[in-house]
């Protein structure tokens, strides 16, 4: 039973996690399956004026390459066809830089896009400069209607008597997608950006509960906060990017009165907001690195 539940509760999650809190017109959650059968959690999201797509895709979602790019393209609703590339990383946990990206390219039927029903379809890798990579399948489902039966079958875990609470805790798709309503920056891990201008802003703030959490904030190796206490009101610091590289590292002093300590961080570089949060013990580091281009 244990082994059964944990097996959906992970399919279940490949289907499921939200990072953005404003919902597009169309959003779909779902799967790429890579030729050599691996599969990644990704998202779909955009809007459609007169044919033309704009929006986001978001891959390995939560994952160590978490990665989140523009969409562009076009729909046709006489013929059905729905046509997008990936481009314009905005940001990725992979170390690889934004030239050695792999983006989609989608070309397929997709019946009514008015009806937000699911679809799936090959697509094509390409390189930025346009040279293939790997290839694969898009299966992918109505977001509201994958985020219902997400909500169903977490109810059913919580209620039945013949589940221990341990497996239940373990099995809290609720409490998971709390926990990852956004990109979360762990113990080591580092967060690339890639910013279009040279003045950024980050904030950093406390979005929950106020609980004393005490950081140490760093700029390229220079102490910038120094045993700062995370506010609710948000604290701005302008920088301007003056190299390639810029690291920001926030350090955690402590847990605040109720572990783990936990910042939300937001860079605004003019044409992108991104928002990020930290989830680290005493002590421990995580990095964003702001990629000039």
């Amino acid at each position: 039973m244990r082994n059964l539940l944990l097996f959906k509760f992970l399919v279940l999650l490949c289907f499921s996690t939200s990072v953005f809190s404003q919902s597009p017109a169309y959003e779909y959650l779902g799967v790429i399956k890579l030729n050599d059968t691996s599969f990644i959690s990704y998202r779909l999201a955009f809007e459609e004026v007169d044919g033309k797509i704009d929006g986001y895709s978001l891959s390995d979602i939560g994952g160590k390459h978490e990665t989140k790019s523009n969409i562009k393209g076009t729909y046709n609703k006489d013929e059905n066809v729905l046509i997008f590339q990936e481009y314009n990383i905005v940001y990725t946990k992979s170390p690889i830089t934004e030239f050695d990206m792999c983006l989609i390219n989608f070309e397929g039927k997709l019946r009514n896009l008015k009806k937000n029903k699911a679809f799936s379809g090959n697509f094509k890798g390409l390189y930025p400069d346009g040279k293939p990579c790997r290839d694969g399948l898009i299966i992918v489902s109505n977001a509201r209607k994958v985020e219902e039966r997400i909500a169903k079958f977490d109810t059913k875990v919580q209620k039945s008597k013949k589940i221990s609470q341990e497996v239940k805790d373990k099995v809290s798709m609720r409490r998971t997608l709390d926990t990852l309503t956004m990109s979360v920056i762990k113990k080591n891990e580092n967060l690339n950006v890639f910013t279009k201008t040279k003045n950024v802003i980050i904030s950093i703030y406390d979005a929950g509960k106020v609980d004393d959490d005490r950081i140490n904030l760093y700029v390229d190796g220079k102490l910038i906060l120094e045993n700062y206490s995370i506010l609710r009101e948000k604290k701005e610091i302008p920088i301007t990017i003056t190299k390639e590289f810029t690291t920001i590292k926030v350090t955690a002093l402590n847990v605040g009165d109720s572990a783990p300590n936990t910042v939300k961080v937001e860079i605004l570089d003019g044409t992108n907001l991104i928002t990020t949060r930290t989830s680290l013990d005493t002590n421990e580091s995580a990095v964003l690195t702001l990629v000039n281009q």
